[in-house]
């Protein structure tokens, strides 16, 4: 086990602590909850950059790195439809995304072609992330009584239907750079 490995595990492991303080009616945990989510996110780019960087790519790395990432923003945002802070199927949508993705590469990779991630993947983990991180305030606020709270819930959910669109258009633009492979096993 290398020391990015052990990123990803605690970052799988902040997973459930993280979704824990999100239901818990308390400024103070939420506040917790975006800096542990933050943590998170460092941990995701400082495990990709020490395995490069040290030629420490592992099977288990490759194989579990984007499952935790996505498995740690998929399961925050249900967690914000289940707290009526955006609506569920956005996050439908986007779990339809990281689904479509996947099996591409996975076709791809059938075929052995790797296929990491590029500039559209990276640009859509940072949009989720800036996203539920806007969403953790917005559920600080909102369990402050702030007084402007509808006018952020409104911002969070066109903030999260931009974040939809542009994660739809990324999937589908990947689906159409990778079409030969995919429709060759078609």
């Amino acid at each position: 086990m290398n020391i990015p490995n052990i990123f990803t595990l605690i970052r799988f492991i902040l997973i459930p602590v993280i979704g824990c303080l999100l239901y818990i009616n308390n400024g103070n945990l939420i506040i917790l909850s975006i800096f542990l989510f933050l943590f998170a996110i460092w941990t995701d780019w400082i495990d990709g950059y020490i395995a490069r960087k040290y030629n420490q790519q592992t099977t288990f790395g490759i194989f579990m790195d984007p499952l935790v990432d996505k498995t740690l923003i998929l399961t925050i945002l249900f967690i914000f439809a289940d707290l009526s802070l955006i609506p569920l199927w956005m996050v439908l949508l986007l779990l339809f995304r990281e689904f479509l993705v996947t099996g591409v590469r996975q076709v791809c990779s059938s075929e052995g072609k790797v296929v990491g991630a590029n500039w559209m993947g990276k640009s859509k983990f940072i949009l989720q992330s800036l996203t539920v991180v806007y969403l953790q305030i917005l559920l600080y606020f909102q369990i402050k009584n702030a007084t402007n709270i509808v006018f952020n819930i409104v911002v969070g959910y066109y903030y999260t239907l931009i974040l939809t669109v542009i994660s739809l258009i990324f999937a589908f633009n990947f689906v159409w750079w990778h079409r030969k492979t995919i429709f060759t096993k078609i």
